[in-house]
């Protein structure tokens, strides 16, 4: 679940407050995230989403785990109570730093740099006010760049087109 953790802080920075998670999916092939948002995300924003998450992956920073907090201190906290789930009087608050603090009984990594690198697959409606963002992390987002990479080159060779310089 941190990943999504991140995704969700980095949604709230680039889109706004009102962005709220309305579900997720954490496997070992996908992170899935549903939210509130209004309006189809640009590729511009979606850029901006990935970067800051793939910056708190590098900054590597510690995940802290604080359990049986009472409800309205956790609140004080600054933590996000989700989707209108009711909660009971002592929770399990989760940060990383400042960036994230939220409620959650997930599974966690012990820092940020666990997770590698993160990358948006899609983003789509799944109901009036709700978005789905798909992503991968891990090994999977490194393979998909290297996919990405062989992808273009055949298509140059075929193309007879010049790499770039690096």
């Amino acid at each position: 679940h941190s990943a999504t953790h991140l995704l969700h802080a980095a949604l709230r920075q680039v889109l706004g407050k009102h962005v709220e998670q309305k579900g997720s999916l954490v496997n070992e092939k996908i992170l899935r995230f549903d939210f509130s948002h209004f309006a189809a995300m640009t590729e511009e924003e979606m850029k901006k989403v990935e970067d800051i998450v793939n910056k708190k992956v590098r900054e590597n920073v510690a995940l802290n785990e604080q359990r049986n907090v009472p409800i309205e201190k956790a609140k004080g906290m600054g933590a996000m109570a989700l989707f209108g789930e009711k909660y009971p009087d002592e929770v399990r608050v989760v940060s990383m730093g400042d960036f994230s603090v939220e409620l959650c009984g997930g599974t966690h990594l012990s820092n940020t740099g666990q997770v590698g690198l993160c990358r948006i697959t899609s983003e789509e409606p799944i109901a009036k006010g709700v978005r789905r963002i798909t992503a991968i992390t891990g090994k999977k987002a490194v393979q998909k760049g290297r996919d990405t990479d062989e992808l273009v080159a055949q298509l140059q060779r075929m193309l007879k087109s010049p790499q770039p310089n690096e």
